[in-house]
C-alpha cells in the first residue's frame, strides 16, 4: 500500500510538472498590410468634412490604404469646412480589449505639403471613466490658411508594439491615497483596426465670401447663317433642345457613380454603427449613401447583419 501510495504521489508530482512546462497559446496578431495603396500622393485622398461637434469613425478594412514615409497604413483623412477659420481638435483612440490603434497625425497644407506632425509620443494616455474607455488623446489645432487637411494613421512601428494600461483598481487606490491592491495592470495590444473619435470646437469662423461661391455655368448661344424660312422655325425648336440638354446633363450628373473612397467610408460608418448596435445610424448611413450612388453600401449593410 505504501509503494502503491509513493507511486500515486510520484505520477502527480509528475502531470503537475509537464502542465506548468507545457506552452501557453497566445492570440497572434495580424499588423502587416497586403493590399496595394490606394493613392501615390496626398492629393489624391478622400477627405471627410470636419462638420458638426463631433465626428466617431472606425479605421477598418473598408478604410483607404495609403503610402507614408514609414510604409503603408490604413487611414482616415479630414478637411476643415469653408466657414471655418480655425479648429481646435482633441483626437481620441479608444482602447479595447481587442487592441487599439496607435495613431500618428499629419496636418497638411492647402497645397498638401506636411507642415506638422505629432507622434504617438505627443499622445497621452488618458484612464477610463464611468463613460468612457481607456484611450490615447492629443488635442491641437488646425487653421484655414496654414493646416486645412488632417490624416490619421498607424505606422507598423506603432501597429508592432502595445501599451500596459494602469488597472482601475491601482488608480483608485492611488488617488484616495491606499496601499496599492495586487492587481496586474493589463496589456493592449497596438492592431491595424480601432475605433476613434474627434471632439471639433471652432475658434474662429469666416464670413461669406463671395469670390468663393460656385460660379454659374452659362450656355454660350451659337449663331449661324440661315435661311429666313428656317429662321423663322427656330425660335420654337430653340427652347426644346435646350430643354433635352438640360434634362439629359441632369440625368447624367444624378446616375453619377461614387468615388471608391467615398464608398470606403461610408462602408467604415456603416460597420461602426453595427458594430455599436445604432441599427438606425447604421440604416441612415446605407441610404444617404445609396443616394449619393453608392453601390455596396446595401449589400455591405445586409453583409454585416447576418454574422
Amino acid at each position: 500500500m505504501k509503494i502503491m501510495k509513493l507511486t500515486l504521489a510520484a505520477l502527480l508530482t509528475a502531470s503537475l510538472v509537464g502542465c506548468a512546462s507545457s506552452p501557453t497559446t497566445e492570440m497572434v496578431k495580424d499588423v502587416t498590410i497586403t493590399q496595394p495603396a490606394c493613392c501615390s500622393s496626398y492629393s489624391e485622398f478622400a477627405w471627410i468634412p470636419m462638420s458638426g461637434d463631433s465626428i466617431d469613425f472606425a479605421v477598418d478594412e473598408y478604410s483607404q490604404i495609403g503610402e507614408f514615409p514609414e510604409g503603408k497604413s490604413y487611414f482616415a483623412g479630414f478637411v476643415l469646412t469653408e466657414n471655418v477659420e480655425r479648429m481646435r481638435v482633441d483626437l481620441k483612440s479608444w482602447m479595447r480589449t481587442s487592441g487599439v490603434f496607435a495613431p500618428k497625425v499629419l496636418l497638411l497644407s492647402p497645397t498638401f505639403q506636411i507642415v506638422e506632425s505629432y507622434d504617438l509620443t505627443d499622445f497621452e494616455f488618458k484612464p477610463s471613466s464611468m463613460f468612457q474607455l481607456n484611450s490615447y488623446h492629443k488635442r491641437f489645432d488646425m487653421n484655414q490658411a496654414t493646416t486645412p487637411y488632417m490624416v490619421v494613421y498607424s505606422p507598423l512601428e506603432y501597429r508592432e508594439g502595445q501599451i500596459e494600461v494602469p488597472h482601475p483598481e491601482r488608480i483608485r487606490a492611488e488617488e484616495l491615497g491606499m496601499a496599492r491592491p495586487m492587481v496586474t495592470d493589463p496589456i493592449i495590444q497596438h492592431q491595424k483596426f480601432g475605433s476613434l473619435e474627434l471632439d471639433m470646437k471652432p475658434t474662429a469662423l469666416r464670413s461669406y465670401r463671395a469670390s468663393e461661391a460656385p460660379k454659374a455655368t452659362v450656355a454660350t448661344p451659337v449663331v449661324t447663317q440661315a435661311k429666313p424660312a428656317v429662321a423663322a422655325a427656330a425660335p420654337v425648336a430653340a427652347p426644346a433642345a435646350i430643354t433635352t440638354a438640360t434634362a439629359a446633363s441632369v440625368a447624367s450628373s444624378s446616375s453619377a457613380k461614387m468615388l471608391p473612397e467615398s464608398e470606403a467610408f461610408y462602408n467604415s460608418q456603416i460597420k461602426a454603427a453595427v458594430e455599436s448596435n445604432d441599427m438606425q445610424k447604421a440604416l441612415t448611413l446605407m441610404e444617404e449613401a445609396k443616394r449619393a450612388g453608392s453601390s455596396t453600401a446595401e449589400a455591405t449593410f445586409l453583409e454585416l447583419i447576418k454574422k
